[in-house]
């Protein structure tokens, strides 16, 4: 595949992006089949786009994301960061100061039992019957064993069937992290510490202040080199990042000088918001206020597209309602469950540049979506797409051709609004769950002479978005939600992701599930940009002393407003206004 692949490289920014980021490696790395002989061996999605093989020092094979990522001093809990996986070699211990030493340590957590678990199996030390068989007595607060006959154990898969109940030993997105890393991989911003009732990395211009060091900016430039130089076909990058506090500033000093030395080259960039936040003050929320409408405006100007994603319903310093999913039940409060759901919207979105055949490149699907000017995209999602024991994806479809039911996951877009344009994707579809089991009793049905899932999308497509650019996209391979990916999913939903009859048994996971995201240009943009805008414009900056010491200067502030007023009024024209507006500016 060496040949056909157009490699991303993908960069993180920030504590909760790197919980979203988390989940999302895991969710590829679950879907890995290491079987060459297995029926299921031959993938949809060529994984080489976002993974690249390497060798140890002793010469084993590893295959790790192509990912750097930026997180604070004490983020890092039990893991290395150089990672595990190579032999680095270690740094001289002997002290050579004669004098007195002190030494300074800081506390953190020990593994949970998935991590513990997970160390054994690096070390070759697979789980035996006696482990599949005990588990379940185990006095552990993390982790619920699912009974497997002896007579059928594979002992690795004695790890993979595990169920873990991590919500209660989840700090930090590493207590969870179930692939390795490569050693130019994690970057620590030593200078600030991670601390959530003390967040101090809070203003935005703390951000691009670090940058501007000879430490960060060379770390940057070796980092990015290695993994872009490694790239046989670059396409682009993808980016997460907290545009809420410093690490939006940082991501945005970035991404321009990005912007500029691979200007052919995509990069699709998400903005990540917690739906509650631990630190709430007058002051901190305004904080926060103020670095998403920076962030807003800096990350989409130098970035091919811009999507904001939270679960929560607020771009201001409300985070408002959060998002219902008629099959999921979470706790929002809970990184670890929402960046999960973040995460499988990411994972199916994407997919259009990730696939083996039929794909497009990042800059094909950020150019059709950032068309007239709208550089910003809005994230629905169906997670799971519902489809009964009994029925079929025509008949699912049926049901939402009248009142389409996405969720949004893009915050202040309530009502999606008229779509100019849009990549849908369609995932995990059964293949004998497809046609209506009998056209004749459904004869007035739009779906009735469908013969394959492509061509039940793009009739659902034609019918319900008559005026929209549509592109869809339908891969077999379902989502993959096992361990340590969280117990979001309602009793009725079997283990392979259907809708069933009866609850599923308490000691059985949800493993695979369907699922159907929609990425578009549309005018509900329009509200939650002009929502912020209406908070902001009455912000005096003057009064935030600490934005002004970073270097924020009052003329910027204006502008930013500004622009965030005119980027929501481009969601707000139609298309030939936009076409009129352009061909004035031209003039």
């Amino acid at each position: 595949m060496a040949g056909s692949t157009r490699e991303v490289v993908t960069l993180q920014f920030g504590h909760y992006a790197n919980f979203v980021g988390t989940h999302w490696w895991n969710i590829q790395e679950s879907s890995f089949c290491y079987d060459a002989s297995s029926s299921s061996s031959s993938s949809d999605i060529n994984h080489d786009v976002l993974f690249r093989e390497g060798l140890t020092l002793t010469g084993e094979q590893t295959y790790t994301p192509r990912l750097i990522l930026y997180d604070l001093k004490g983020s890092l809990n039990t893991l290395k960061l150089d990672g595990t996986l190579y032999d680095v070699l270690e740094k001289d211990d002997e002290v050579h100061w004669m004098g007195d030493v002190t030494l300074h340590t800081s506390d953190t957590s020990g593994k949970n039992q998935f991590l513990k678990d997970l160390e054994r199996i690096d070390k070759g030390e697979l789980p035996t019957e006696e482990d599949a068989s005990s588990a379940g007595t185990e006095d552990s607060h993390d982790e619920v064993q699912e009974a497997t006959p002896h007579s059928s154990i594979n002992p690795l898969e004695v790890f993979r069937s595990k169920l873990y109940n991590l919500d209660g030993s989840v700090s930090v997105w590493s207590d969870f992290l179930r692939i390795h890393l490569h050693p130019n991989t994690v970057s620590i911003l030593s200078e600030y510490a991670h601390d959530p009732e003390q967040d101090m990395f809070d203003v935005f211009g703390y951000g691009q202040q670090l940058l501007g060091t000879q430490r960060v900016s060379a770390d940057l430039e070796d980092r990015l080199h290695f993994f872009v130089e490694d790239c046989d076909s670059l396409q682009g990058f993808q980016v997460l990042v907290d545009p809420y506090n410093g690490f939006g500033g940082l991501a945005s000093e970035v991404l321009e000088q990005m912007s500029e030395d691979y200007d052919n080259k995509g990069i699709l960039t998400f903005g990540c918001y917690p739906s509650v936040y631990v630190r709430r003050s007058p002051i901190v929320d305004y904080h926060r206020l103020i670095c998403t409408a920076l962030s807003v405006t800096k990350l989409s100007a130098n970035s091919s597209l811009y999507t904001p994603l939270s679960v929560a319903s607020g771009l201001g310093r409300e985070p408002g309602p959060m998002a219902s999913f008629p099959y999921l039940t979470y706790n929002p409060s809970l990184h670890y469950h929402t960046g999960g759901i973040l995460a499988t919207a990411l994972d199916t979105c994407t997919l259009p540049y990730r696939t083996r055949s039929d794909g497009v490149l990042m800059t094909e699907l950020t150019n059709t979506l950032n068309y007239s000017g709208r550089k910003m995209a809005a994230l629905s999602a169906r997670l799971p797409f519902p489809i009964t024991l009994d029925g079929a994806l025509a008949a699912s479809l049926s049901q939402f051709v009248a009142a389409p039911d996405l969720v949004s996951l893009c915050p202040g877009v309530k009502e999606p609004g008229r779509s100019f344009m849009q990549s849908v994707v369609l995932r995990g579809v059964p293949p004998n769950r497809i046609c209506i089991p009998d056209p004749a009793a459904h004869a007035d049905s739009i779906f009735r002479d469908c013969r394959s899932a492509n061509d039940c999308l793009k009739r659902y497509l034609q019918y319900v978005y008559p005026g929209t650019l549509n592109a869809g996209t339908v891969v077999h391979e379902p989502l993959t939600v096992t361990t340590p990916f969280p117990h979001l999913f309602n009793p009725e939903i079997t283990h392979d992701g259907l809708v069933g009859f009866k609850p599923r048994s308490a000691v059985q996971g949800v493993e695979k599930v369907p699922g159907m995201t929609s990425l578009s240009s549309q005018s509900g943009l329009q509200g939650s940009l002009a929502a912020l805008h209406g908070e902001v414009e009455k912000v005096d900056i003057r009064r935030f002393h600490r934005f002004l010491d970073a270097g924020l200067e009052e003329d910027d502030f204006k502008e930013a407003v500004e622009s965030l007023r005119q980027l929501a009024r481009a969601y707000q024209t139609s298309d030939n206004e936009m076409a009129e507006d352009s061909d004035d500016d031209s003039d």
